[in-house]
């Protein structure tokens, strides 16, 4: 997975493209990479309303393995934003998740790279 922190948010007909600032390069080997495909991927915003975003998927011309590029602003493995889950596990403001889901944020916030 590689975590872009420097990038531009295209949107087009209602969906988010991320638009990398340089090539990444691979985490694994450092490998040069070319895009293989894309995904979509849904995200739940903290009040509610759901973005869908196209994410690229590289391939390593040298390792051969797959990496996802995710934007900073997602967190992986997670639907909702991080902005919503930093949100409610400091108790500032509480999301459409249920409570179990916070409390379960809550005790994964180290994991999470929060």
């Amino acid at each position: 997975m590689i975590v872009l922190r420097n990038y531009t948010v295209r949107v087009h007909n209602g969906i988010h493209y991320i638009i990398p600032s340089s090539v990444p390069v691979c985490p694994q080997c450092n490998g040069s990479m070319k895009i293989r495909d894309s995904k979509r991927r849904k995200m739940i915003m903290t009040d509610g309303t759901v973005k869908v975003f196209y994410l690229r998927r590289y391939r390593c011309f040298a390792c051969g393995k797959v990496h996802l590029e995710l934007p900073d602003l997602m967190v992986p493995h997670k639907h909702y934003a991080r902005e919503a889950i930093l949100a409610s596990v400091r108790g500032e403001e509480i999301c459409g998740a249920e409570q179990s889901t916070i409390d379960r944020w809550y005790k994964e916030k180290r994991q999470l790279d929060l």
